[in-house]
């Protein structure tokens, strides 16, 4: 039994000199092993919190440096007319527009121009189509703003005007308009004023849709 023993200790002495040497090798990198100075992250939290409250402002709004300013449309223009005018409706409005197209002195031009600053929508439109039919030094410059515009009404008020007046430049730009019948109320001004040879001319070449309905309408509205 001796014998059995010692050769069975015999046996676990080489593992347990690994075991041990393994040990002592752990517990030394625990102790010099050099530690980083930063602390372990355990959690992250959020660096800014957005409020729950539904009636809090919102975050651009707070960054904001003053209040958003409102400005309303003022409509002074009916007090060159009459000074006691006080405010008209709409529709008293458009009838003063309409009265002044039909005087047409350069006095009501120049209302007409003012009016044509401060409206909006329809009574704009009426605005310019009544200055069309005005005099004054004001209407050229204006008819040209108003066929600047985006709104296709605006600018056929302004062709229609500059066809009254025989604007020659003008109606040769309307030309090339990208509306069909503001291209087509130029071309009619062009023949109106005897300058049926800018319209050749411009049309010269062209296939485009707005070219050949000009071709097509022209000569059933001059009667050719």
């Amino acid at each position: 039994m001796l014998g059995v023993q010692l050769a069975y200790g015999g046996e676990l002495a080489f593992p347990g000199i690994v075991l041990g040497v393994v040990g002592i090798l752990l517990i030394g990198w625990t102790i010099f092993w050099p530690h980083s100075s930063k602390p372990v992250v355990t959690s992250v939290s959020p660096v800014e919190t957005i409020p729950l409250n539904p009636k809090a402002p919102a975050a651009w709004q707070s960054e904001q440096t003053g209040q958003v300013a409102m400005f309303s449309r003022t409509i002074t223009w009916p007090t060159l007319v009459d000074p006691e005018a006080g405010e008209l409706d709409d529709n008293e409005r458009r009838r003063v527009l309409d009265g002044l197209g039909i005087v047409g002195d350069t006095w009501c031009a120049g209302i007409l121009a003012k009016a044509f600053d401060e409206e909006e929508g329809d009574l704009r439109v009426a605005a310019i189509e009544a200055l069309g039919q005005c005099e004054g030094e004001i209407v050229a410059p204006t008819l040209e703003r108003a066929y600047a515009s985006y709104v296709v009404a605006e600018r056929y008020g302004a062709i229609d005007g500059a066809s009254r007046r025989a604007d020659v430049a003008l109606l040769e730009r309307a030309l090339r308009d990208t509306d069909a019948t503001v291209a087509l109320a130029a071309a009619y001004g062009l023949h109106r004023a005897r300058r049926d040879d800018l319209i050749e001319e411009n049309l010269a070449g062209r296939t485009d849709s707005r070219a050949n309905e000009i071709r097509r309408v022209l000569p059933m509205l001059s009667g050719v």
